[in-house]
């Protein structure tokens, strides 16, 4: 039998999951809707506060409990719809959280029969066994980037500290990497570097590995996949936006860098200088969360004004359990 999902495309924030997306969606077989949901383990932990959904009532209680999460206020603000209750509950397998998503995702993806459904959400990268556990046969890419541009793309996009942003990267995809041996064939993983110097054979290698052909429409983008960063509004891949670390990044911070998070530089074959290795301390990085919260709500205060804006940092911090 054909695999026709869920596929989950994770990995660290401006690290390339929206490229991926949006390469993977160009595939006639393939549909992932254009926002991240990453309400699942919210949703995971209080099922069973939501009653039998099996019952139409139950099941407009719960759509209307979830309806505030970021997903869908997202999706209503910026595609202008939403799924209806009753349409939703009478398309769900099973009134199980992987049947009420897939369901979800398959009316927003707007797939056709027998294609391959899944969800780009990068913090799900945390959540692998979970996702594993409630969606066996789940498959799962992983993008991963250059933590020294990685690190430069959330300072230009957020604000964030290049120290805490380094050490989350570090343990993150370490520990996917590790969750991942329980999953060996069902887990892949590609370099963003390497997916915009020569996509074809990576993109050859990932449709293999979802079981489907590749197609040369794969290598264009109809849509542009990113809103900020040096990427915004591009309908093409660009070569050249790997590496910027050597022209933009003093040399005393490529160093702390490296020295936090070089070990799993190596692993994935990045050159480091650096070999001596250091943790940063969870005190500190607690502080550099509260500052990198901080420097999320005053982005979002630009977009929003400030109520607004802090009320959407509290929803998110509820649904993910971080700031950011």
């Amino acid at each position: 039998m054909s695999f026709s999902g869920p596929l989950f495309v994770v990995g660290m924030p401006r690290s390339g999951t929206k490229l991926l997306r949006g390469l993977l969606n160009e595939h006639s077989r393939i549909g992932i809707p254009l926002n991240e949901t990453e309400f699942l383990p919210d949703w995971i932990a209080r099922w069973d506060r939501f009653g039998d959904l099996s019952d139409l009532a139950a099941f407009e209680r719960f759509a209307e409990a979830v309806s505030g999460s970021v997903y869908f206020v997202n999706r209503l603000e910026e595609h202008g719809e939403r799924i209806t209750a009753r349409a939703w509950h009478g398309t769900c397998r099973d009134y199980s959280p992987a049947g009420v998503f897939e369901a979800l995702i398959r009316h927003d993806a707007n797939l056709t029969e027998g294609a391959i459904w899944g969800d780009k959400s990068p913090g799900y990268l945390a959540h692998l066994p979970l996702l594993d556990a409630h969606f066996p046969g789940a498959r799962f890419l992983h993008i991963v980037r250059d933590v020294r541009d990685y690190c430069l793309s959330m300072k230009k996009a957020f604000g964030k500290s290049s120290t805490r942003a380094s050490q989350r990267w570090r343990d993150r995809i370490a520990a996917a990497r590790e969750q991942s041996r329980a999953f060996p064939d069902r887990y892949a993983e590609v370099r963003y570097e390497d997916l915009v110097i020569d996509p074809a054979p990576q993109l050859q290698r990932l449709c293999a590995f979802l079981g489907v052909d590749f197609e040369p429409g794969m290598l264009e983008l109809s849509r542009a996949t990113e809103n900020i960063g040096d990427a915004r509004g591009q309908r093409q891949i660009l070569s050249s936006n790997i590496d910027k670390w050597r022209d933009n990044m003093p040399g005393r911070q490529r160093a702390r860098i490296e020295r936090i998070a070089g070990d799993v530089m190596e692993e994935l074959g990045y050159a480091v200088t650096e070999h001596h290795r250091r943790r940063v301390p969870p005190p500190v990085m607690l502080a550099l969360q509260a500052y990198d919260g901080a420097q999320l709500i005053r982005k979002e205060a630009d977009k929003r004004g400030w109520p607004a804006a802090i009320r959407f940092r509290l929803r998110l911090f509820r649904e993910t359990g971080t700031l950011g």
